[in-house]
């Protein structure tokens, strides 16, 4: 490497340390997060050209879409592509459902009913922004009654799990690996909220249902703080 590439640390010595408190302040501000969305649309323009250029058509599937305003980024940043036939979003409405003891070790900060939202007024907004395209299906997708509500949306080429509860997103990977198109995106946000103490826990929930389902995935990026994509390539051999 040429001296010329490398970091000259020599710049960076300072005599006046309230220049260096400055400056560091305002990389901190400069570099961090401005909005709780940032990781979920990094996301989406990520693979906006990725689902074009490979011509992987399907539908938008979220499971906890809450308000879907991540539902209506999706629509906003991949409709341009002309891959995408429809945006389901999934949410109980009333809030996260019981809490199992597994689920209270692994997420101690969640409680039973957290999360809960006015359904009529997600489907208004749904209803008038979508350009047709958008679907909200109330109700507890752990429960095959609600998910056959999604299979007229077939097969799916982008899946966003965001569900917090174990159970919840064990039920959203195996409707995802079912129905998803070869090549199609799964984007876990909780991958790594699931920490406490130190386990993995969607990480092995994950490796778990995929063997189970016979499936093949590779990895695709890390969003911080928690989440991480992957894409299906399909059966293994």
């Amino acid at each position: 490497m040429k001296r010329a590439d490398k970091l000259d640390h020599r710049k960076y010595k300072y005599s006046d340390m309230n220049a260096l408190i400055r400056e560091i302040e305002g990389l901190c501000d400069g570099l961090d997060q401005k909005h709780p969305m940032e990781r979920k649309i990094r996301f989406l323009l990520d693979i906006r050209g990725y689902l074009k250029v490979n011509g992987i058509r399907g539908s938008y599937i979220e499971f906890g879409s809450y308000h879907s305003e991540m539902q209506y980024a999706a629509y906003n940043v991949l409709d341009e592509t002309g891959m995408m036939d429809s945006y389901v979003g999934l949410e109980i409405f009333s809030g996260e459902p019981e809490l199992t003891p597994e689920e209270k070790k692994s997420f101690p900060a969640m409680c039973t009913g957290d999360f809960s939202c006015d359904h009529e007024a997600v489907l208004s907004f749904v209803e008038n922004n979508f350009g047709g395209k958008g679907v909200i299906v109330k109700g507890d997708f752990r429960k095959k009654e609600v998910m056959a509500r999604c299979d007229a949306h077939l097969p799916l080429s982008v899946a966003v799990i965001d569900c917090n509860l174990l159970s919840s997103t064990e039920y959203a990977l195996k409707y995802t690996l079912k129905n998803m198109t070869p090549g199609g995106v799964i984007f876990i946000d909780d991958y790594l909220s699931n920490m406490s103490g130190g386990i993995p826990r969607v990480k092995d929930l994950f490796e778990a249902v995929v063997r189970e389902e016979g499936k093949e995935v590779l990895e695709h990026n890390f969003y911080p703080p928690f989440a991480k994509s992957f894409i299906a390539v399909g059966k293994q051999a």
